[in-house]
């Protein structure tokens, strides 16, 4: 009886995972209750600037920003509901093509949402600076219900993409090139986020760090080249599904954190594939799950060891006890 528990435990948690997973793809399609304001560098559109058309909208517009080149930094959405959307083709008789780009010149952090129900999706981002927490995109502590996807987002000190508010979606973006912090960091106490198909590479630091962050799911993102971790968990509740994570010096790292489930992943030539250092854990239940994921150090018989201590020196490992024996298909 307590197998055939285990094993219904196991199912409902990956049928959560696939779920949710498939979410974001319903919920990305948001209608707009306002305006339509365009921009244009050329002057094709109602505005050439988009801080001037932030300035100029109200709840729930939707800011269409033509392909181009935009010299901007410090942008701030204050405005609840405000959609933000780049349009890869020319507005007008110019002969611009591909994401609108925006060029932060490395002079400050780039853009910062600081309103609920904000839609950021299909820019090219570069060239963050300063030394904020991030210096790329961030968002509020009251920036709840946004969604960041489609951007191609590069090229920075400091994390790509900070985020401390609840129930946000980070979908679909490419990440890349942050020389000393993260790809990804979901800030203490961030509840309820996804995070789900992105490809994440060339990381200072982590790929994707959930620094004290719960109920996290992520899931379906590729991770590779990254200086220390994949993906580094402090923080308890998370469900990491179905990621490839391949050329890091760490795979997966958790430290201080609990009941995070770790279903179905690929770790490939990781320096280290995985490891677990808890502050607690004596106690069966105070533990995390490791399933069904696929290791290329895995010898083929028996579970899979993954190493960790408690109090930082007791040796104490976790066990993935049916690893799987192919890669699983992510799609990314």
């Amino acid at each position: 009886m307590n197998n055939l528990i285990k094993k219904g435990v196991v199912v409902s948690v990956i049928l959560l995972c696939v779920s949710v997973s498939v979410i974001p793809s319903a919920l990305s399609e948001q209608t707009s209750t306002g305006d339509i304001i365009t921009v244009d560098d050329e002057g094709d559109g109602d505005y050439t600037s988009i801080e001037e058309a932030l300035n100029n909208s109200n709840p729930g517009d939707t800011i269409e920003v033509y392909s181009g080149t935009y010299y901007e930094h410090g942008i701030e959405i204050h405005i609840e509901g405000i959609a933000l959307k780049g349009v890869p083709y020319e507005l007008g008789t110019g002969d611009d093509i591909g994401k609108p780009f925006i060029d932060g010149q490395g002079k400050a952090k780039v853009i910062r949402l600081m309103a609920e129900g904000v839609t950021l999706s299909g820019f090219h981002i570069e060239n963050g600076g300063g030394t904020h927490a991030y210096s790329i995109i961030g968002t509020s502590d009251d920036a709840h219900n946004c969604e960041i996807s489609d951007n191609d987002i590069s090229h920075t000190f400091m994390a790509l993409i900070s985020c401390g508010s609840n129930n946000n979606k980070i979908l679909n973006n490419t990440i890349s090139h942050s020389y000393i912090r993260q790809g990804i960091v979901m800030g203490d106490e961030a509840r309820n986020n996804i995070i789900s198909g992105n490809t994440i590479s060339d990381i200072g630091t982590a790929g994707i760090l959930l620094w004290g962050s719960h109920h996290t799911l992520v899931s379906y993102n590729k991770i590779s080249r990254c200086n220390r971790n994949g993906i580094d968990i402090i923080g308890d509740f998370n469900i990491i599904y179905r990621n490839h994570i391949e050329d890091n010096d760490e795979g997966l790292y958790i430290g201080d954190g609990i009941f995070n489930f770790v279903i179905q992943n690929n770790f490939i030539n990781n320096l280290r594939n995985a490891y677990c250092s808890l502050k607690f854990g004596f106690y069966p239940g105070f533990s995390n799950r490791w399933i069904n994921n696929y290791w290329d150090d895995w010898n083929g018989i028996g579970p899979k060891v993954i190493p960790g201590t408690i109090l930082l020196f007791i040796p104490r490992p976790n066990f993935d006890w049916r690893p799987a024996r192919k890669t699983h298909d992510i799609g990314v």
